[in-house]
């Protein structure tokens, strides 16, 4: 079983994790940097690169641009009227007035369209 590490072990971990961390970004930032030089010596904006990562860089900030729903349904067809112009397409809960009605000793049945 392992021993529960002591207060000092813990932090001489977390430094060891910190410099990793700080190399980890010193590097990554010396990697963008060098990005942006090659883009600026071969003439690539911004907005181009957003084109081709296919972001779409003529957005505006702030503008939210709505976007297709997937799986769109058509409105549900009636299967059940009461002739008084309750309706109900069977999908959700069961309306008050067939409730009412089924407890009345009337069928579902009768309802059909």
């Amino acid at each position: 079983m392992r021993q529960p590490k002591s207060a000092k072990q813990i932090a001489v971990a977390i430094a060891k994790l910190q410099a990793q961390a700080e190399a980890i970004e010193r590097k990554q930032g010396s990697v963008i940097k060098g990005i942006i030089k090659q883009m600026q010596a071969s003439g690539i904006t911004i907005a181009e690169l957003r084109d081709a990562m296919g972001k779409g860089a003529s957005k505006k900030p702030g503008k939210r641009v709505a976007k297709a729903k997937a799986g769109v349904r058509k409105k549900a067809a009636i299967k059940f009227s009461d002739g008084q112009g309750n309706t109900w397409s069977g999908r959700g809960r069961t309306p008050v007035w067939l409730m009412a009605a089924e407890k009345a000793g009337k069928s579902r049945d009768q309802f059909a369209v």
